[in-house]
């Protein structure tokens, strides 16, 4: 069977990756100032992260068309894929998995869409566990089953330099009632099954960095692991850094896609773990 895997911008995965697997990603929708724009085209995601302070108007995101999933299901059709793979950005979070999921009961062929109730590389690495997958001939039933275990072995944790962003979207209902956007304190967030948690907050990025450090440090033996940040660059390497010596695998650095940084803001800081094994979580 001949298998494609599609997926959406949220995924974070960088640019050579998905060239090099042949991932099929369908960018998410910006829209500023009354005018849509597609997700990482018009303007860097640095660019992006300078100006989000200063813009009058809030901007708001949304997904891809269903029509831009079928035409995409049935372009894959046409050039000769058996079955899709279409792995997606947690639905409590965004109508991503709704569009594609339409989209699939309209196509001439088999579509199998997942929610990987994550996001950013939380998603990636499991786009990538699938590409592994493909790749050994495993059927997509089973990698979809295989995608439901390695969840489990996902942490995604990050450091907020305001939750002010994540109250404005309105996309997490415990933020639009917490002190921390008053007191201007770093609040600490984690994506678990789909949604996103209050982990506290600190009362200084520097002290939040160290807290950061210490959940990195216990985020171990790892498969894989992934530095986000949103255009926080230089802290971010910093934290490599320090970590490199005892990193027992090569980690990507991740300035998180537009479409996740207008509800989180710039200047965030965070990490995917994906645990060897499930006694980590």
């Amino acid at each position: 069977m001949k298998i494609a895997i599609v997926t959406d911008s949220t995924c974070d995965l960088p640019t050579d990756l998905v060239t090099a697997q042949k991932i099929h990603v369908v960018p998410n929708i910006l829209v500023m100032d009354g005018r849509s724009v597609e997700d990482n085209k018009e303007f860097t995601r640095q660019d992006f992260y300078t100006q989000l302070p200063h813009m009058t108007t809030f901007p708001t995101t949304s997904t891809a068309s269903v029509g831009t999933y079928q035409a995409l299901y049935e372009q894959l059709f046409s050039d000769g894929f058996d079955q899709i793979l279409s792995i997606h950005c947690s639905q409590e979070l965004s109508g991503i998995f709704n569009a594609a999921s339409t989209a699939a009961q309209s196509v001439p062929g088999q579509v199998i869409v997942i929610d990987s109730r994550q996001v950013s590389m939380g998603l990636g690495f499991q786009i990538l566990e699938a590409v592994e997958a493909v790749d050994q001939g495993v059927s997509s039933g089973s990698i979809a089953e295989r995608l439901q275990q390695i969840r489990k072995r996902l942490r995604l944790v990050a450091m907020l330099d305001t939750l002010e962003y994540v109250r404005r979207s309105g996309r997490v209902s415990w933020a639009r009632a917490s002190l921390g956007a008053l007191l201007n304190l770093k609040p600490f967030i984690e994506v678990i099954d789909g949604n996103v948690h209050s982990l506290g907050e600190v009362q200084t990025r520097k002290k939040g960095i160290a807290r950061l450090l210490e959940m990195m440090e216990s985020s171990k033996p790892l498969k894989r692991f992934a530095l986000l940040h949103t255009n926080a660059e230089e802290d971010a390497r910093r934290l490599l850094e320090t970590l490199a010596p005892d990193m027992p695998t090569t980690p990507l650095l991740v300035n998180v896609t537009t479409a996740i940084g207008a509800h989180v803001g710039p200047n965030g800081l965070g990490f995917v773990a994906l645990f060897q094994d499930e006694s980590h979580q």
